[in-house]
């Protein structure tokens, strides 16, 4: 009888060592499955290895005819291949030129799709208020929003009439200056079409070139940081010079013209590529010119922000 109870608790043991050890293999196994479909995911929203993030930044779309259209396929057709590939991208106003703004809504939201990019953030400039009910229907934003990828908090406000110079209402402002104030222990940057008077960017000596009543944001910028104001509308080129600068008196706020994808005259098909690392203060921001495919390192931008960019493979959230 011992004999027997001795062999059964033998059995007993091999079974529930063997019972263990599978336990063991199943888990290994099922995290090693979480590992690769998390690797899979990452890898169609291009969330990169290596911490570092990129942003696509342009503006003035603005075909004046089907004939200028390549313009931005040709930007289009150069995102597509860059490495690390944006995780959103920002349009910051002119989308379309004329009243007539349908068919190139549609040509837009469809050429868009070859950049493989997921998340669009636009606002309106002023060409969009020729005909914001196709604004609405196409791209269907609120005129103010915010977005927050990772510890970064882009705060968004379009044009509030067609007419220069940019109109932006008291409310939106007050809006906005409560974002401000209470967003603090974050990293901000401001989208507008057109740029604050004092920012002394090229082109601001023009009243018809910058926000209208700029000094209430101004006055907001000399007690609280905004690290970034990203702004457009102001068609000239790179070469030129001043489409970047930071102001002391605003906290050391960078303001930047994005320049235009349409090619004028004097300008080429370029746009700005924002490059966020996880875990430091820099952020690189690059001019991209598309009909080159090349960068322009002369104009590199290292700015410092106010804390560590935070971002565990995360991605853009949309808050109104």
């Amino acid at each position: 009888m011992q004999y027997f109870f001795t062999l059964f608790f033998i059995k007993c043991t091999i079974v529930t060592v063997y019972i263990t050890t599978m336990k063991r293999y199943c888990i290994v196994i099922i995290t090693a499955i979480a590992l690769v479909l998390n690797t899979i995911a990452c890898y169609k929203q291009h969330i990169p290895s290596d911490g570092v993030y990129t942003v696509w930044v342009h503006s003035d779309i603005q075909p004046t005819k089907k004939s200028e259209r390549w313009h931005y396929t040709r930007a289009i057709d150069d995102i597509v291949n860059i490495k690390p590939h944006p995780i959103f991208a920002i349009i910051a106003g002119d989308i379309v030129q004329h009243k007539e703004a349908e068919e190139d809504y549609q040509w837009f939201i469809e050429l868009r799709k070859k950049a493989d990019i997921s998340y669009w953030y636009e606002i309106a400039g002023n060409h969009e208020w020729k005909n914001m009910p196709a604004y609405n229907t196409y791209i269907g934003k609120p005129l103010r929003y915010t977005v927050l990828f990772g510890n970064i908090i882009f705060i968004f406000m379009s044009n509030e009439r067609g007419r220069p110079p940019t109109y932006i209402s008291d409310e939106t402002f007050l809006w906005w200056k409560n974002i401000v104030v209470t967003n603090q222990d974050k990293n901000i940057i401001t989208v507008t079409h057109a740029p604050l008077k004092n920012s002394n960017l090229i082109g601001t000596v023009s009243k018809k070139h910058i926000i209208i009543n700029s000094e209430r944001f101004e006055k907001v910028l000399q007690q609280y940081h905004v690290d970034i104001w990203v702004s457009a509308h102001i068609h000239l080129p790179a070469w030129i010079g001043q489409n970047s600068k930071i102001i002391p008196e605003f906290n050391n706020t960078l303001f930047i013209n994005v320049y235009g994808i349409r090619k004028d005259p004097a300008t080429n098909v370029e746009s700005r590529i924002f490059f966020f690392t996880h875990g430091s203060k820099k952020v690189l921001i690059r001019l991209r010119d598309h009909e080159a495919e090349t960068y322009k390192s002369t104009y590199d931008i290292n700015h410092k922000l106010h804390y560590p960019f935070t971002c565990n493979n995360c991605l853009p959230e949309m808050i109104q």
